[in-house]
């Protein structure tokens, strides 16, 4: 049986460029289908993505509280349209304090971290829609880190979606490393920074 992957690369706010795409596919797909609610999340099997891709995809498969996608594309691309300029906001003394991100990074995260909280609050990895695969790397252990669906539901290790987001978007010299722990029972501090 062929199975239907949905992945997008990182690319800070040029997240917008696969997700416009993405916004384009669904029209169609709900032109096709002659479905007005269609969405990406009903036509891919997996997402996977890391950063912000991991951030559109998370998006398409967010449940509603009728277990129904709860971003379209266009609401998904909205996050940055709406609050990309603060997200990826550098003042004059930012980047002259961290000579361009060269010596500190570049953004803070609390915008990022503000917009993730919004979008998906409580949300856990183990409720998304679709399977997901979102790749990070923990510097403390010096080991790649994939938050998985899979592993949410069969191994007790699960994460809110919008710090296994914030793990993944955490890029050297962008966005300072993130310290995240997964949920009870057994809870696990991870500090992440997306690989390189």
């Amino acid at each position: 049986m062929a199975m239907r992957i949905l992945s997008i690369d990182g690319g800070g706010i040029r997240g917008i460029l696969p997700g416009m795409l993405l916004v384009a596919l669904e029209k169609k797909l709900q032109d096709i289908s002659q479905n007005p609610t269609a969405r990406i999340a009903d036509y891919f099997d997996l997402v996977a993505g890391t950063s912000t891709g991991a951030i559109l995809c998370s998006a398409y498969v967010c449940p509603d509280a009728k277990g129904k996608p709860k971003f379209s594309a266009q609401e998904a691309v909205n996050f940055y349209l709406q609050d990309g300029d603060e997200i990826f906001d550098v003042g004059v003394w930012k980047t002259i304090s961290s000579l361009g991100g060269a010596s500190d990074e570049k953004y803070s995260a609390k915008e990022l971290e503000r917009v993730l909280k919004t979008a998906f609050g409580e949300t856990k990895i183990s409720e998304l829609l679709r399977p997901t695969c979102f790749v990070s790397y923990d510097v403390s252990s010096r080991l790649p880190v994939i938050f998985k669906q899979h592993s949410a539901l069969a191994k007790n290790r699960d994460f809110l979606v919008r710090d296994a987001l914030r793990g993944t978007s955490a890029a050297p010299t962008y966005f300072e490393a993130a310290r995240i722990y997964s949920l009870p029972p057994v809870p696990e501090k991870l500090v992440m920074t997306p690989t390189y």
